[in-house]
């Protein structure tokens, strides 16, 4: 199994990078990975969806984190003999519930599934994804989410760095989405043998 992990704010182009990237490699496209255990369907995620909106709304952030870090084991479990790509892994898992109170979960996570061949952070300045997303959707819940992308974002790179993760941070301000995949397998091109000891 290969995984590589795109992250990133809401509004940076994750779902479209994915796509293409896993496209052009010949691997499959992951997202919401507990949607597979909740909905009867694969291109469906009523049921998940529901679960995840109360997960959120609860303030432990272990609970939180185990939610999400359940959907990295069950992920790893259900694709273990699939080059994977996703939309979000373990990065955006801390940058929303990380704390001191639960620093060790994220420690086992790692322990016991390792860690990405990749992570790329979809980067992109506050005002450039609060303009992206109101275009969207004026009335979208994640405008607010994006006010604070620059401290998610801090916490992101902390995660990668402190976890020893290998990690790039493309802006997407303004790259189209086939220049975005082209960095990234470029990225994937010059380190390769460096990679090679990672999932």
């Amino acid at each position: 199994m290969v995984h590589i992990s795109i992250e990133g704010m809401d509004g940076v182009g994750k779902s479209t990078t994915c796509q293409l990237l896993a496209q052009r490699l010949g691997y499959k496209f992951v997202e919401k990975p507990l949607h597979y255990l909740f909905d009867e369907s694969e291109d469906k995620y009523d049921e998940y969806l529901k679960i995840r909106d109360k997960v959120n709304a609860n303030p432990n952030r272990i609970f939180t984190s185990w939610f999400y870090g359940l959907g990295s084991i069950y992920m790893y479990e259900l694709f273990k003999n699939t080059n994977i790509v996703t939309d979000r892994h373990f990065v955006s898992n801390y940058a929303w519930s990380g704390s001191e109170t639960n620093s060790e979960i994220y420690d086992l996570l790692i322990q016991k599934l390792g860690v990405p061949k990749l992570t790329v952070i979809l980067y992109s300045p506050s005002e450039t994804i609060v303009n992206r997303l109101i275009s969207r959707d004026k009335n979208d819940s994640d405008i607010a989410k994006a006010k604070k992308s620059e401290m998610i974002y801090s916490r992101m790179i902390e995660f990668c760095k402190s976890k020893k993760l290998p990690f790039i941070v493309i802006d997407t301000s303004n790259l189209k989405a086939e220049e975005v995949v082209d960095k990234i397998l470029e990225e994937l091109s010059v380190n390769a043998v460096s990679y090679t000891h990672l999932r």
